[in-house]
């Protein structure tokens, strides 16, 4: 299914104009630059600012009633991992200027509130986060899916997962829309608009959608194409078999396919206890995913 789009003047003068505030975490991690590039690259198409939340864990003391004072070694990595801080927020600072995009950066540092319901306050003051993700380390990769994990669900704003070894470049020329007939994948679908209004070409794929009051099996997703083509979206309609796959092997393999420069999804269509405990599409998507994607809760 393909209808030439109508564009609104809107839409064509400046559909990433909705964002003003693009978030960016810096984990402490050698992959946060990747986070930045992509926020800043978001961010300069939209004329927007990037808001950096430098996320600092901070080892907390062992309770020891005779002791008066902190243990100095505690006391003396704390004063490291806030000079190390402070050397990367100047290095941020640097590469923003460099790419003439405003932006500020705030520190927080999590001693007794877990580091990802900080990461949530701050990105509920955002239009979108932007986060990277490690590719080399199954620790680093553990640790920012808890992050993750806890911007999506306690945010209520989208996060972007740009895999470490990717890029996301604007203006983004191919797009892949994971639809399933869900809230999740709606609100992704809406959420992602000024991303997809700005793509050359959008695919809107389905796996083995059953059939719905409103549409048969033959038709899935006709009806979320009619509305992406009504805002002015250049789409597409692919309809996959699943073959017994994973969804998310399918789906990445088709973004490999069209040589895809953003999925987008939603995020966490189960219960989140199902997901840690089985797995699911969202995890998935989160540790195999080598294109920039897009998930909204």
């Amino acid at each position: 299914m393909s209808t030439a789009p109508r564009t609104t003047t809107m839409h064509a003068a400046q559909p990433l104009a909705a964002w003003r505030e693009v978030g960016c975490l810096a984990a402490q991690l050698p992959c946060d630059g990747v986070a930045l590039a992509g926020a800043a690259a978001i961010a300069s198409a939209a004329h927007a600012r990037v808001t950096v939340s430098q996320l600092l864990p901070m080892p907390v003391d062992t309770a020891n009633a005779w002791a008066l004072s902190m243990d100095p070694v505690i006391a003396e990595r704390h004063d490291r991992i806030r000079r190390d801080a402070r050397r990367q927020a100047d290095d941020i600072r640097q590469r923003l200027a460099t790419r003439a995009v405003p932006g500020d950066i705030t520190t927080l540092e999590s001693s007794f509130e877990e580091p990802a319901s900080l990461a949530a306050m701050a990105a509920r003051r955002t239009d979108l986060s932007v986060m990277a993700r490690p590719s080399d380390s199954v620790t680093d990769a553990a640790y920012t899916h808890t992050i993750f994990a806890g911007l999506l669900l306690a945010s209520g704003r989208p996060v972007i997962v740009v895999p470490e070894g990717s890029d996301l470049v604007m203006p983004i020329q191919r797009a892949v829309v994971a639809w399933t007939d869900t809230p999740e994948a709606t609100r992704a679908m809406h959420e992602a608009m000024p991303l997809l209004l700005h793509a050359s070409a959008v695919h809107l794929v389905t796996i083995d959608a059953p059939a719905s009051p409103l549409e048969s099996a033959a038709n899935a997703g006709d009806g979320a194409a009619a509305l992406l083509q009504a805002h002015g979206v250049a789409v597409t309609v692919d309809r996959i078999r699943g073959q017994g796959r994973a969804t998310s092997r399918q789906l990445l393999d088709y973004c490999r396919t069209v040589k895809a420069g953003l999925l987008v999804a939603g995020g966490y269509g189960h219960a989140r206890w199902r997901e840690w405990a089985v797995g699911g599409t969202t995890r998935e998507l989160f540790f195999e995913t080598s294109v920039p994607t897009f998930f909204s809760h």
